[in-house]
C-alpha cells in the first residue's frame, strides 16, 4: 500500500488477482511463481538481506548498493520513518530526567545472532545488559513494546542478524525512536545517509574492543553522552524527500510505459 501512495497521482490502479499487467510480490512465500502470472511484469520488494534476482525479475527494490540501470531502486526499510520526528525525541529525552538503566537487547533469533551475542558477551563484562527477547531472555518475559521498553536506558543494541552493504532494517530505526543510543552491526556504509556522530558503528570484530571502550567513555561522561544526543539522525534532512521523489520517477518509468516495453526478463520464469 505505501508503493500505492506513491502512484495515485498518477495512476487509476485496478486490483487483479488472477489475471494482473503487474506483480507486486515480497520475498516471502512463492505464489508469484504461479503460472498464471506469466504474462505479468513482476517488481520484487526485498525488504530481507537477499540480493534480488534480476534473471526472475523485471524490477526490483532492495537494500543493496547494486546497480541494474532502470530495473534496480535501492530503498529500505528504514526508509519508511520520520526522522525529524526522531531527531525532536532525542532533544526531548535530554530535558527528562536522566536514564540510570546501562544498555538493553531485544533478540529473538539465537541462530542468527553470533557476532550480536559475542559482543554482548564483552560488553557485558562492564555493565550487565537487559535482555527481553526470546533470546537469552533475562528480565522474567517477553516485552510487548519494544520500542517503550527500551526507552528506559541509554544504549540500546541495534545489530542486523547479517551484514551486507546497503541492508539497514527497522532496528536501528527503533532504538533511535526509544532515544536511545544505538550500537549498530550490519551496514557498512549506512555512514552515507546515518550520521555516524549520532550513533555508534561496529565494523566487524576487530573493532569490538575499541568500541567497548568508547562505549564506557560515554557512559560515565554526561556531556559527551548529551553531544551524541543532540546531533541529527541523518546527514541531510531533505535526503527522505529526495529519494521518495526518485522512487516516484524509478515508479513511473514502469508504468508510463506500454506494457511490452516493460518487460525485462523472459516471461518463462
Amino acid at each position: 500500500m505505501w508503493l500505492e501512495k506513491k502512484i495515485e497521482d498518477k495512476f487509476i490502479i485496478e486490483y487483479d488477482k488472477d489475471n494482473p499487467d503487474y506483480l507486486l510480490y515480497n520475498i516471502f512465500g512463492k505464489k508469484h511463481e504461479n503460472p498464471k502470472y506469466k504474462n505479468a511484469i513482476k517488481i520484487g520488494i526485498f525488504t530481507e538481506n537477499r540480493i534480488p534476482d534480476l534473471n526472475k525479475v523485471d524490477y526490483a527494490l532492495g537494500h543493496f548498493h547494486i546497480n541494474y540501470l532502470d530495473r534496480y531502486f535501492k530503498h529500505s526499510i528504514f526508509l519508511w520513518q520520520n526522522f525529524k520526528a526522531i531527531n525532536e525525541k532525542r532533544k526531548e529525552v535530554l530535558k527528562m530526567p536522566k536514564r540510570t538503566k546501562f544498555c538493553a537487547a531485544v533478540i529473538s533469533n539465537c541462530q542468527k545472532a553470533h557476532f550480536r551475542l559475542n559482543f554482548i558477551n564483552d560488553l557485558s563484562k562492564y555493565k550487565k545488559i537487559d535482555m527481553a527477547g526470546k533470546c537469552r531472555n533475562n528480565i522474567g518475559g517477553l516485552v510487548k513494546d519494544k520500542v517503550n521498553f527500551l526507552s528506559t536506558y541509554k544504549f540500546s543494541i541495534a545489530m542486523e542478524n547479517s551484514s551486507g552493504d546497503g541492508y539497514v532494517s527497522e532496528k536501528i530505526v527503533h532504538s533511535f525512536i526509544a532515544g536511545t543510543i544505538p550500537i549498530y552491526y550490519g551496514d557498512y556504509m549506512i555512514d552515507e545517509y546515518i550520521n555516524p556522530k549520532s550513533y555508534i558503528l561496529i565494523k566487524g570484530k576487530k573493532d569490538i574492543d575499541n568500541k567497548i571502550e568508547y562505549i564506557k567513555s560515554i557512559d560515565s561522561d554526561d556531556e559527551k553522552y548529551k553531544s551524541i544526543m543532540r546531533e541529527n539522525v541523518v546527514l541531510d534532512n531533505n535526503f527522505i524527500e529526495k529519494i521518495d521523489d526518485e522512487l516516484k520517477l524509478f515508479l513511473y518509468n514502469i508504468f508510463q510505459q506500454e506494457k511490452s516495453k516493460s518487460r525485462r526478463i523472459d516471461s518463462k520464469f
